[in-house]
């Protein structure tokens, strides 16, 4: 077929993306006998043969028939995990799982064309030796494999099967955010003018364009000088100012954006307050945009040792608000798309109360040798509750990918939920008033969102999900945080304080909530009993309909690292995968 839609044959992996549908992984647990006999033909899990990437990416005329009938569901990814006894011997004990490379395999062929040298067909192949607790990943439609004899002792294994298809992104280029074709080529035009090199950024996103008045009122004059104030607790993390450059370079005002940032470092080394403190240190330059940090930057500077958690720090980043009219709290690991400051205002504009109102979710990822660029996701995200944890009984919460052609609304199309991100999050300043972070929820990981959640929403605040994406959030672990609880007695003590304060919290009671509408109310609408600690059916969808979500379930990725909110991954990006089944095997 043509590449019209530059899908089919790109390079590039993030063109393509997985989309998992989890109501149909299977299992299976094999015993291959040391007989020196046992063993599975060469075969391919997705058929006989496998085949090269599959044909799903068809010609742009046919894509708007893709949407409504995507491919069915197949098996995409293997996982086999190998039980053998321990000590496994390559050579005595066997049981090789042979693997095929297909791409060793087109270079055999193009040989074979070109001088007539007929190898063998089993020739190009490498074996990876079963020993115990290693885990094998491969695309289940395009390795084909065997088992080889195990010669003197059983092999055993479990394999997971993940269903689902491969989906081409540009598929849904030209409906994304509900834009036409027309309307989304105009936009990106004109942010050509403003964001330098748009060819390596994340697409636009959309803003009303209104024409100047003759005339306006002091009170519309001032609208359009509107500031925002971007709150940015910072914990060792180089990430921080390329997070600070993507802010300001992709806006479209770059000049009324205003930085706060906390940083937490260890004092002690000049070398590594050079380095996390400053855009030099971290090799960034901020030259060349429209922006001075002399006049639009404030920080506060805390030794890493004196660190209690994001709670503290995000108190601390508020203490640097210098009457902006709107906030923006984000982690110090973010990428935006252009027009982010425009979109955010519009958005919050359409809700009915904007002074009530606050806008949150948990973005997609990036890694940074992977910047989010023309291709990235830009479906909406929505917070759902997933489950109780067993360590502290705090609800922990995950991201669901929405269908782009899902419409909430046409006056307000923001998505209502109930559930909070501190990491993403855009209010007027004026909630910071009626609702400000707790200055002594110390050492608090899990149990920060949720207890904001309940106060805003006790507050009357109403929360809202962007109905499309808007960052970017590198969900790696940071190389110096250490978990929650670790770090002595001390550290212990300050977390079980917070989180008994939370508990009181969600029993209705405590320190920071409002009259406006009781916790009793948010547990019924969330679907949630905080005390008997129970999901109700359903709450998954925050009361959106299952038609709108990219798949029935999503990957019940663990919060304790805030993976990737998106239920979809690009193909170079496995790790979330690797947790889901690791999750698997440990609860089965």
């Amino acid at each position: 077929a043509n590449n019209n839609n530059g899908c089919e044959k790109s390079n590039d992996s993030n063109a393509h993306y997985f989309e998992f549908d989890n109501t149909l992984t299977s299992v299976q647990i094999a015993k291959y006998p040391g007989d020196g006999q046992a063993g599975y033909p060469r075969h391919c899990d997705r058929g006989a043969t496998c085949v090269n990437e599959p044909s799903y990416h068809h010609h742009k005329q046919q894509s708007s028939s893709i949407e409504k009938n995507p491919p069915a569901a197949e098996r995409l990814l293997t996982f086999v995990y190998y039980m053998t006894p321990s000590e496994w011997d390559a050579e005595l004990d066997g049981g090789a799982l042979r693997m095929y490379s297909p791409i060793m395999e087109q270079k055999k062929d193009e040989k074979n064309n070109n001088d007539n040298d007929n190898k063998d067909y089993d020739s190009h192949y490498f074996d990876v030796i079963p020993y115990a607790d290693r885990l094998v990943v491969f695309r289940s439609d395009l390795m084909e494999h065997q088992v080889m004899p195990s010669l003197r002792r059983d092999r055993m294994a479990i394999t997971v099967w993940l269903y689902g298809r491969v989906v081409c992104r540009g598929l849904y280029s030209g409906i994304s955010g509900g834009l036409d074709n027309a309307t989304t080529s105009e936009n990106n035009s004109a942010d050509k003018n403003n964001h330098g090199n748009s060819s390596r950024l994340p697409p636009s996103l959309p803003i009303s364009k209104h024409e100047t008045p003759t005339t306006a009122t002091a009170s519309e004059e001032s609208a359009g000088d509107e500031t925002i104030f971007v709150a940015i607790p910072s914990y060792r993390d180089g990430e921080l100012w390329p997070t600070i450059r993507s802010l300001v370079e992709t806006a479209c005002h770059p000049k009324r954006i205003y930085v706060g940032v906390v940083f937490q470092v260890d004092t002690n080394s000049p070398e590594e307050v050079h380095s996390f403190t400053t855009a030099e240190g971290s090799g960034v330059s901020l030259d060349f945009l429209e922006w001075s940090q002399e006049s639009n930057f404030r920080s506060i500077l805390l030794d890493y040792r004196h660190a209690t958690g994001p709670c503290f720090a995000r108190h601390l980043c508020q203490t640097l608000h210098r009457d902006e009219d709107f906030v923006l709290q984000i982690d110090s690991h973010m990428r935006f798309r252009p027009n982010w400051d425009e979109y955010l205002i519009q958005q919050l504009s359409q809700t009915g109360c904007p002074n009530k109102s606050l806008l949150t979710t948990y973005p997609p990822g990036y890694e940074p040798t992977n910047e989010p660029g023309p291709d990235a996701e830009t479906r909406a995200t929505i917070l759902v509750p997933w489950k109780f944890a067993k360590e502290d009984g705090m609800l922990r919460q995950k991201g669901r990918l929405l269908r782009p052609e899902y419409r909430h609304g046409t006056d307000n199309d923001n998505i209502p939920c109930l559930l909070y991100a501190g990491g993403f999050n855009f209010f007027r300043s004026s909630l910071l008033d009626v609702c400000p972070y707790d200055s002594k929820l110390h050492g608090l990981f899990f149990g920060e969102e949720i207890s904001m959640a309940v106060r805003l929403y006790t507050h009357g605040v109403d929360l809202y999900a962007p109905p499309q994406t808007v960052c970017y959030h590198l969900w790696k672990r940071n190389q110096f945080r250490v978990r929650d609880d670790d770090g002595g007695s001390g550290n212990a003590r300050q977390r079980e304080n917070s989180l008994g304060a939370v508990r009181i919290q969600l029993c209705g009671t405590g320190r920071g909530l409002g009259t406006v509408r009781s916790v009793e109310q948010f547990q019924k609408e969330l679907g949630v009993d905080f005390k008997k600690q129970i999901l109700s059916p359903g709450c998954e969808n925050a009361s959106l309909a299952d038609e709108a979500f990219v798949s029935s379930t999503s990957l019940g990725l663990d919060v304790e690292d805030k993976s990737d909110a998106t239920e979809t991954l690009t193909s170079n990006d496995m790790s979330s995968v690797f947790k889901l089944v690791g999750q698997f095997l440990n609860e089965y």
